[in-house]
């Protein structure tokens, strides 16, 4: 099991972090939010700033489960916000691009106009997908060790499953820490459920054998809430397109008493099943 805390911890200062991409976030390699988060922790290092606005990170190529260096230059600065480039590389070859936004501001217009979507059920009501998975014949990845999940939308049989809409949710809890009183680490949190809700949203409609895996090679998110109260979260993925082999995802995190803490996305790369890495 990962804790999300200690396995995106970055050493160092003056620009130069080493971090560690640990085996316990593995989904064929390294969960793409959880090597962003890698970058963020380092551009909140380096900046200084009181919380993390947005990112967006670029993976360029699938990392190792070994030591990477991490590289963070402050590009703007102003009085309230700060723009950091970042680079995660490993054996000299570029891994991750990222941008980041850190601020100092906690003031302004107050409003919330979004549609919250229909309130999940208590997750104390829903088995957990752990359990769930202990009796269905499907591979399991260590990533998944980290997070408590429960949802609502889990289908029993796959194999005979109705075309569905391509949207989908489910509580979401980290394991053994469930949230953190650092702004920019407790974000992390949503970098990574925004990041891997986009493929599970995307198959619902999709009822014939699956021939395809779809790689993230970029993901963004806006860090607008603070969960830091927030033990449990809600993960809501939308994939309202795919075409000409690529599909679009957006998400959102929600808490349970309906705040809106961080809305982003990403792109997938639909590739052949048989060129995944588990194959």
């Amino acid at each position: 099991m990962g804790d999300l805390g200690v396995d995106t911890a970055v050493a160092g200062g003056d620009g130069h972090y080493t971090a560690t991409v640990s085996e316990d976030w593995r989904i064929w390699g390294p969960q793409g939010g959880y090597i962003a988060s890698l970058a963020c922790r380092a551009a909140g290092a380096e900046c200084g700033r009181a919380r993390p606005a947005s990112i967006n990170a670029h993976f360029c190529r699938p990392a190792a489960f070994a030591p990477v260096t991490v590289t963070a230059r402050v590009l703007r600065e102003t009085r309230v916000a700060s723009m950091v480039d970042v680079e995660i590389t490993q054996d000299e070859q570029l891994m991750v691009k990222a941008t980041v936004w850190g601020v100092d501001v906690d003031a302004g217009l107050e409003h919330t106009t979004a549609d919250r979507p229909e309130p999940l059920p208590d997750p104390h009501t829903i088995a957990p997908t752990a359990e769930r998975m202990a009796h269905a014949d499907a591979p399991t990845f260590p990533f998944w060790h980290n997070i408590d999940t429960r949802s609502p939308f889990w289908i029993d049989d796959w194999d005979n499953r109705p075309a569905l809409p391509a949207v989908t949710a489910d509580w979401a809890r980290f394991v053994p820490t469930a949230r953190f009183d650092d702004p920019w680490l407790d974000a992390c949190r949503t970098l990574v459920l925004i990041d891997v809700g986009g493929w599970p949203a995307a198959v619902r409609p999709h009822v014939d054998e699956l021939d395809w895996f779809a790689p993230t090679p970029e993901v963004t998110a806006r860090f607008i809430g603070d969960a830091r109260n927030d033990e449990w979260l809600q993960n809501w993925a939308w994939a309202p397109v795919a075409t000409g082999g690529l599909i679009g995802a957006r998400g959102e995190i929600w808490t349970g008493d309906g705040r809106l803490l961080a809305l982003g996305g990403s792109t997938l790369l639909c590739r052949p099943a048989a060129r995944r890495p588990d194959s």
